[in-house]
């Protein structure tokens, strides 16, 4: 065996922290440098401006890194926001869902403010789904022990992930009564 390039480890202590505690810490700042990104950041500042609450609500400035990821006008956005501010200073809206329903009915004179307002209604969401998909998998190879098929594998994740599809048992057995007609189960 070659030893180049390679310590002797030399109590449990050192071991720990090479093999499990460096790696994990490793992870932990990639993640969150990946998660943190200045793009992801301005979104995120842009999806909060959009809060009634928020001490930048409405800026365009604020809300230029929402805008150009969905393709907005800017200087449209620009006059709606203008007209769209004052007509709120009455308003009792307190959160971006509440924001969304003052603006429905004027839908035709403001749509890039109900496209904003959607997009950052479902970006919490989106994020969450993916995140549950993914932690789904892994539980179910976890308990497959990586024994199954791509097809299995892609077949159990579909039943686990869209559970709320109702899944009519009945109709299952026929068909599989039907594929399976000439077959003959022995009980021992």
């Amino acid at each position: 065996t070659s030893t180049i390039g390679e310590r002797e480890i030399i109590d449990c202590e050192c071991k720990y922290r090479t093999s499990i505690f460096y790696p994990v810490i490793d992870s932990i700042i990639l993640e969150k440098r990946d998660r943190f990104s200045t793009t992801n950041m301005d979104t995120l500042r842009a999806v909060s401006s959009l809060s009634p609450e928020s001490s930048t609500f409405l800026e365009l400035t604020e809300l230029k890194a929402l805008c150009l990821m969905l393709q907005c006008d800017t200087s449209l956005l620009k006059n709606e926001i203008q007209v769209f501010k004052p007509m709120l200073n009455q308003s009792k809206s307190k959160n971006i869902t509440d924001l969304f329903f003052e603006t429905l009915p004027f839908q035709q004179a403001f749509p890039n403010i109900i496209r904003l307002t959607i997009c950052s209604m479902t970006i919490p969401v989106s994020s969450t789904t993916t995140e549950r998909t993914f932690s789904k998998m892994k539980l179910i190879k976890t308990i497959a022990r990586n024994s199954m098929s791509d097809t299995r594998l892609s077949d159990l994740s579909l039943l686990a992930i869209e559970r709320d599809i109702v899944v009519d048992y009945e109709n299952i057995i026929d068909a599989f009564v039907a594929q399976h007609k000439n077959s003959r189960i022995l009980l021992k």
